[in-house]
């Protein structure tokens, strides 16, 4: 498979908190790739640190054969790196329409003079459109954000991300706290991006989905890897049993 992003060495340290410590990652084009581990493994201070929120202790983002890290969060989205977050923060006085239409925006607002662009021309209200009813967000279009459910809201950040035409998807935890039936659309929806050979990169809770979605498998713990391959290899691996239930004592 074709390279999209390598990550070397990088580390991630707050004080004498070592979050990443020397973690190596490549992410290929078309792949769904996993990255599990117990709560405070590190996994979304290392999309924090991917992504541009945190500039790293260390090591380097190579994206396209070029060098990434440090860059702010915003650069990084105009360069491909689209991501979502665990908990969902739309523009809650606007639609659902409109919050997608806003996320269209991030190759067009550069400065002050973008103020005065015009947002819902007819290319981005096609656009928008159309991802819309991918995300089978159709129902609740006109309705603002703080009406709707969570489930919808999951959706939305899904939306606000395939509308700026990202090289990487990052989804950071978009199951949490959804039942099992806005779970399941959810996981048909990573479905449908799988088919378009989209790039994806999953932080998920939700060790079933996982396995059912994911290409290949990266376990953290501590802020290090410990195990790499495929879900069947990953799920059989005695440090990612002991990481997950503890090692039991042998007496």
């Amino acid at each position: 498979m074709e390279e999209l992003m390598r990550i070397e060495g990088l580390k991630m340290y707050f004080g004498g908190l070592k979050a990443i410590d020397g973690f190596d990652l490549t992410i290929n084009k078309g792949e769904t790739l996993g990255i599990i581990g117990p709560n405070g493994a590190g996994k979304t201070t290392l999309f924090n640190a991917i992504c541009g929120v945190y500039k790293p202790t260390a090591g380097k983002v190579i994206l396209e054969g070029k060098e990434v890290q440090g860059t702010p969060a915003y650069e990084m989205a105009k360069m491909g790196i689209a991501r979502t977050f665990q908990i969902s923060k739309p523009l809650r006085g606007l639609t659902i329409f409109d919050n997608i239409v806003a996320a269209a925006g991030v190759q067009e607002y550069t400065g002050i003079g973008s103020y005065f662009h015009k947002s819902h021309t007819k290319e981005i209200e096609d656009k928008v459109e159309a991802i819309i009813h991918e995300t089978g967000l159709a129902e609740v279009a006109n309705k603002k954000a703080s009406d709707v459910s969570l489930g919808y809201l999951r959706r939305l950040e899904i939306a606000r991300v395939l509308v700026t035409d990202p090289k990487l998807i990052m989804l950071d935890e978009p199951c949490a706290g959804l039942s099992n039936f806005a779970i399941n659309e959810i996981t048909e929806l990573i479905f449908k991006l799988k088919e378009q050979n989209r790039s994806i990169v999953l932080i998920e809770h939700n060790l079933p989905l996982t396995m059912r979605v994911c290409d290949r498998i990266t376990v953290l713990s501590y802020g290090k890897k410990i195990c790499e391959g495929t879900p069947e290899y990953v799920k059989n691996d005695e440090q990612v049993i002991e990481a997950y239930l503890g090692k039991e004592d042998e007496d």
